[in-house]
């Protein structure tokens, strides 16, 4: 089981900020949840929103000297890299942002997935770069009839060249900045063995 857990506990109440370690026989990576859970403003002024500036090693628990990629579910996008500590953006009043942070790596790495608001840890059943075929493969679980999409990251030096899936499927790419997309349906609930080539 995830287990998540208050990051601000003793700094605001309710806790704004959670997050949730994934540990996965293929890797580890960590959910950030950042909530904004008020109207109020100053006299006369705008509604109030919320930024939460966290520490790698004290908040997240994460190496400090690592960077870190970071993707927010709601927006979909990629916000790019941090490295000892990270800035949420700014939470509208009675909002949530939801962020998969992901260890860099010196290969295409997959940060997020649209199945679920936990981001792979739900859906991803297995994940793996090979260095010779310079491909990244996984198995995904489906809803048949439901639009899936893989969100990449993609280093400078890579280039995405063609989605392989299996039971017959067919991918849509799309490549913005160093996020790659890949979008499919399937029309049963089996698995997808996918795998990416760059």
């Amino acid at each position: 089981m995830d287990v998540s857990y208050p990051v601000d506990l003793f700094v605001r109440r309710p806790a704004q900020v959670w997050a949730m370690p994934i540990e996965r026989p293929f890797g580890n990576w960590t959910l950030v949840a950042v909530f904004n859970y008020t109207n109020k403003a100053a006299l006369g002024g705008p509604p109030r929103t919320f930024t939460a500036k966290l520490d790698a090693a004290n908040d997240l628990h994460l190496d400090p000297n690592k960077e870190y990629l970071v993707y927010e579910f709601w927006t979909k996008k990629f916000l790019g890299t941090f490295k000892g500590t990270f800035t949420s953006n700014a939470v509208n009043p009675y909002d949530v942002d939801m962020y998969s942070v992901v260890e860099k790596q010196n290969h295409p790495v997959l940060i997020s997935t649209s199945r679920h608001i936990r981001q792979m840890a739900f859906d991803i059943k297995d994940l793996a770069y090979d260095r010779g075929q310079r491909a990244l493969s996984g198995v995904s679980r489906a809803v048949a009839g439901d639009p899936y999409q893989l969100r990449i990251y993609i280093p400078d030096g890579f280039i995405p060249q063609r989605v392989q899936l299996s039971n017959g499927l067919g991918a849509t790419m799309k490549t913005e900045g160093n996020l790659l997309t890949a979008d499919f349906v399937t029309t049963t609930g089996k698995d997808v063995t996918w795998k990416v080539f760059f």
